[in-house]
């Protein structure tokens, strides 16, 4: 496919055995393209704990035991992002003891029921400030400290939240040779692959920071909503549609409380999937027809091959959460060649569940990821 630019575009679909290079700091300044060093870009080997093996074992029991790194010295800020409609985000600046802005700073997205104080937000956060880059933790509308200062709540397809907070990161950071990379852990993957594909399709305006925008790492994202959904009326799932439903339920903010449709949903028998709750809350909260509608419109599977910032998309074969088969459409831009110029790279390990990633040390493979593919050298 072509960009309208005259760049071929396609997905590479790597497993871990395979050889492939991001480099952060570099990217201004490196004289290979964009598409080599992503594809050149070799990840840590992980190999799952014995113990936890299984999808659903490694998703359910690896965010109890990993480990934290200790307090790296980073000066922290909360600042806010209001936004047009009248809701507002916090976002979380993390900066490293002398940070140096040609470093760059990281873009953290959670996911559903996440917030800046995940555990795997603020391991991240950690190995980000230990190599010198500056990390923003955004708490996504109607999450964490951006609950009170919502009406609205968060959702897949809320793009124009993400391009947002890269506007806010550009002011702040004034800075031409200050890179911007992205990280999106789930729900906040598919969110940073939508707003990558809709400002390389026009759909959203370039924001002005934009060429300063890359790499962007996507972690277990639900790029084709309508598979999740469909595989989350499995009654192998019905602990997770439980546990989600609770979360968000519980969360809901003073401000949505007197929603009139939040309290049409909850008036009565409360949803007990995800899709009833997309039906009666996300969807009509969202100015979406449907949850079907919601679904198409805010799927990032779709606009994909108009991202134009390396990207490198993270999933593993037996997440029960994410279906592998969400990423069918994918295989037809899948290339074997050793030369590989695309801009999005798709790498699938057998094993891991949803971003869970567990290794024997019990300690999580997506952090070293995340380092690995941040870190200048």
């Amino acid at each position: 496919m072509d960009d309208g630019n005259g760049i071929a575009r396609k997905v590479r679909i790597v497993f871990m055995n395979d050889s492939c290079t991001a480099n952060f700091a570099k990217v201004e300044e490196s004289a290979k393209a964009p598409s080599t060093w992503l594809h050149e870009f070799v990840p840590p080997p992980f190999v799952p704990n014995r113990w936890f093996r299984g999808g659903h074992l490694q998703t359910l029991i690896s965010p109890k035991e990993r480990k934290l790194f200790p307090a790296d010295g980073a000066t922290y800020q909360r600042h806010r992002i209001d936004l047009a409609d009248g809701d507002a985000m916090a976002i979380h600046d993390d900066t490293p003891p002398n940070w140096d802005p040609k470093r760059g700073s990281v873009l953290m997205i959670h996911g559903i029921c996440g917030c800046h104080a995940a555990g795997y937000m603020v391991r991240f956060q950690h190995r980000l400030n230990a190599i010198g880059i500056r990390t923003f933790r955004l708490d996504m509308r109607g999450c964490g400290d951006s609950g009170p200062m919502c009406g609205s709540i968060t959702h897949a397809g809320r793009s124009e939240d993400v391009l947002s907070a890269i506007d806010f990161i550009g002011d702040l950071i004034d800075d031409p040779a200050s890179p911007i990379g992205g990280i999106g852990v789930s729900l906040g993957g598919n969110q940073w692959l939508l707003a990558a594909g809709r400002v390389g399709n026009g759909f959203h305006a370039r924001p002005q920071a934009w060429s300063r925008v890359g790499p962007i790492l996507a972690i277990a994202p639900p790029i084709d909503l309508q598979a999740c959904s469909d595989a989350m009326q499995s009654p192998k799932l019905r602990f997770y549609n439980r546990y989600f439903i609770h979360n968000l339920l519980r969360r809901a903010s003073p401000m949505l409380r007197q929603n009139p449709i939040y309290q049409n949903a909850i008036s009565r028998p409360k949803p007990r999937t995800l899709r009833l709750f997309d039906r009666l809350i996300t969807a009509p909260l969202g100015g979406f027809n449907s949850e079907i509608h919601y679904y198409g419109e805010s799927s990032a599977v779709k606009v994909v091959e108009h991202i134009n910032v390396p990207t490198m998309v993270v999933t593993s074969a037996d997440d029960p959460l994410v279906p592998i088969e969400s990423f069918a459409p994918l295989d037809r831009y899948r290339s074997e060649k050793t030369e590989n110029h695309s801009l999005v790279r798709l790498m699938v390990t057998a094993a891991g569940g949803h971003h869970g990633f567990l290794q024997q040390d019990r300690t999580s493979w997506s952090d070293e990821l995340v380092a690995a593919f941040f870190e200048p050298h």
